[in-house]
């Protein structure tokens, strides 16, 4: 991969991610105020008249969100959450994260450095590149990642995928890691967004 291609990659995902900024502050302040997204709202008539198909097409969603979140701060989820309640929501949420998670596994493991360098600088890969020749510490370091979601856990998903971790051992610590994070993040993030809409009515 030449370096001018890898520039117009993460140039492209670097405005996508500003775009993704914004409509996360529009839309959280849209669904604060409306009803649309709430249960019994339009957004939700729509996914009931969708039946099945209708979990099918938000768990979609959160895989490509898992693979790349264009729309960033978890907003998908939260919506996931006073969509469909909280426990629907949550099993939806989780499910298209093990999906996406798992697929970022495979591109790591396949296309290497060609991809996970889109996604970040030079100095983060050799960072994070760096911690994978010792096997428990590189554990450790996913794991911490899997749980705070303060770390790139999509990168760390890519990364696993190059380290010498098995599919069967990375799927078996996002199980157990990654819902944790998902679940307080989600629920407390759509309780902040429920209060904010008692106070602007």
């Amino acid at each position: 991969m030449s370096l001018i291609s890898l520039k117009k990659k993460r140039s492209l995902i670097r405005y996508t991610t500003i775009m993704g900024i914004i409509f996360t502050v529009i839309a959280s302040f849209f669904i604060a105020q409306s009803s649309f997204f709430k249960p019994g709202g339009g957004f939700n008539e729509l996914l009931e008249k969708l039946g099945i198909i209708g979990p099918i097409v938000f768990i979609f969603l959160q895989i490509t969100q898992t693979i790349y979140p264009i729309i960033p701060m978890g907003l998908t989820n939260v919506i996931g959450n006073l969509v469909f309640g909280t426990w629907l929501g949550f099993l939806c949420n989780v499910t298209g994260m093990l999906i996406g998670s798992s697929i970022n596994f495979y591109l790591g493991r396949r296309f290497g450095e060609s991809v996970v360098k889109a996604f970040i600088s030079d100095e983060q890969y050799e960072k994070y590149i760096s911690k994978i020749g010792d096997s428990k510490a590189f554990e450790r370091l996913i794991i911490i990642g899997f749980i705070l979601p303060v770390f790139p856990d999509d990168i760390f998903c890519m990364i696993s995928g190059m380290s010498k971790l098995t599919f069967k051992r990375f799927f078996i610590l996002v199980l157990l890691c990654r819902p944790i994070s998902l679940f307080v993040f989600t629920y407390a993030w759509a309780e902040i967004i429920r209060f904010a809409s008692t106070l602007w009515g």
